[in-house]
């Protein structure tokens, strides 16, 4: 198909001050007009967000720039043979629309970036991370430990609002890296093998952090830090769209997961809307465990800590909890009892504001019946902080990991130094985007305007009218 041909199938638009990508046809096509409209954009990323990224990860490992840079490097060759054939190819695709456009950007340069959040997951605990299969086995005295963010929840039948419909929310939560906040996109995939669907994402990034499909099916990734990590496998950007592409049920998504090695430690929240089930799928390189919702109760959530334990909230399996005492620094897991009290020291500056996870627990019980779309955006805009009994004012920082950490996020500001022509810059964790879905009707509410993003309100979208418009 020549370029003209691939180009008319797709455009890139802004409506209510939301950037759409609309891309259509096969992997290499989807690719190709990623690429060719977002060229500019796509260049930010790989010249200075990436860099920022070399910044973060040599604070982290306590490293030079160089071997910062280096360990990037190693980890996307790593992770290269795990590839699958259509991601390659739209990779590909992206790099060739990036050149016939102008601009000069690498395929080897649009390989790493698309590993950029798997190995954030991998550096982002100090006390364990994995360069090439050997590691780091002593703790690093780190002054910029992870901070919590990103989380999720879906309800239905009498649990949700209106006429029993699963709703899912979701919050993404990340630093504001140079070029970032300027640069958040939705993308509207309509591939030739598989679901439409929507995602959340950065220029030259085929996926980030899940999204909704045609089919009724919904999914989102949450850092789940555990022992068992390396970059041999596929990470969150692949499994967003390896789910959204071939899923339309909790056990096709299940099957994924058990079929291809995975990298970071990630827990996955995925449900199927038509049949009314949901599952968050906790994974590592070593493992993939399955919770389902607990008995009588339609809802489920997640936040950034194993729920994996034998005998909590109805789980049974491996204790994946105890693959997590390393990164997290729990004190004691004999017991559940003891397991949460470890959870809520308030000066573990390494586990990630397991309050979020109480806190959903209390909304969702809250809002029974009644959790329509806008007291879903009410839940994914709270401030109330259950270990404390406090509400975070709007604009005032958490304390620590577990000192008003709210599910709407706000981390204070860290100092980094990264290469020129980026040099010292400031970041800091808050909502990227927030969304909130009634994946069946394929109605959508989202906020993408702001940082937080939930104070710069929610607009409203359809999935299958935004389909339609490629079809």
């Amino acid at each position: 198909m020549v370029q003209g041909e691939i180009l008319k199938r797709a455009r890139f638009e802004e409506q209510n001050g939301v950037k759409i990508l609309h891309i259509k046809g096969k992997p290499y096509e989807m690719g190709y007009q990623h690429g060719y409209f977002l060229a500019d954009k796509i260049a930010l990323m790989v010249n200075r967000t990436l860099l920022a990224t070399a910044a973060y990860v040599a604070t982290q490992t306590g490293s030079d720039l160089k071997r910062a840079q280096e360990m990037l490097w190693t980890g996307q060759k790593m992770a290269e043979p795990f590839l699958p054939e259509e991601f390659r190819e739209e990779m590909s695709g992206i790099a060739d629309g990036v050149k016939d456009a102008g601009v000069n950007v690498a395929l080897e340069e649009i390989l790493l970036w698309n590993t950029n959040y798997d190995q954030w997951c991998i550096y982002c605990h100090p006390h364990y991370w994995q360069c090439d299969s050997k590691g780091n086995s002593e703790p690093l005295d780190s002054t910029h430990p992870a901070c919590g963010g990103c989380s999720s929840f879906c309800a239905w039948d009498e649990w949700a609002g209106g006429e029993g419909k699963l709703i899912f929310g979701k919050n993404e939560d990340n630093f504001n890296m140079p070029e970032q906040l300027d640069n958040r996109i939705m993308v509207i995939a309509d591939p030739d093998n598989g679901f439409g669907h929507v995602f959340l994402t950065y220029p030259g990034m085929i996926g980030l952090d899940g999204g909704v499909n045609e089919a009724g099916f919904e999914m989102m990734t949450q850092l789940n830090s555990m022992q068992y990590e390396s970059m041999e496998g596929c990470g969150i950007a692949i499994f967003t769209r390896l789910l959204l592409t071939h899923a339309s049920t909790v056990d096709d998504a299940i099957k994924i997961f058990q079929e291809h090695p995975r990298c970071a430690g990630i827990a996955y929240h995925v449900a199927d809307a038509k049949a009314k089930k949901a599952a968050v799928v906790e994974t590592s390189s070593k493992m993939v465990c399955v919770r389902y919702p607990i008995p009588n109760v339609k809802a489920m959530w997640q936040t950034n800590h194993s729920n994996c334990y034998p005998g909590w909230m109805g789980y049974s399996g491996y204790n994946m909890v105890a693959d997590q005492v390393l990164v997290n620094e729990l004190k004691d897991i004999s017991t559940v009892e003891n397991w949460q009290n470890s959870l809520k020291d308030p000066y573990n500056l390494y586990v990630q504001a397991p309050s979020r996870f109480e806190r959903y627990g209390q909304l969702v019980h809250e809002y029974y019946g009644k959790i329509t779309p806008e007291n879903a955006i009410k839940i994914l805009s709270d401030r109330y902080d259950p270990y404390t009994q406090k509400t975070r004012p709007e604009y005032l920082p958490s304390w620590t990991n577990n000192i008003l950490c709210t599910i709407c996020a706000l981390y204070p500001d860290f100092t980094y130094h990264a290469k020129d022509p980026l040099g010292t810059f400031k970041a800091h964790i808050a909502n990227m985007w927030s969304l909130v879905a009634y994946p069946e009707t394929g109605d959508l509410w989202l906020a993408i305007n702001d940082f937080p993003a939930q104070y710069g309100g929610y607009e409203h979208f359809n999935l299958k009218e935004l389909l339609g418009r490629l079809r």
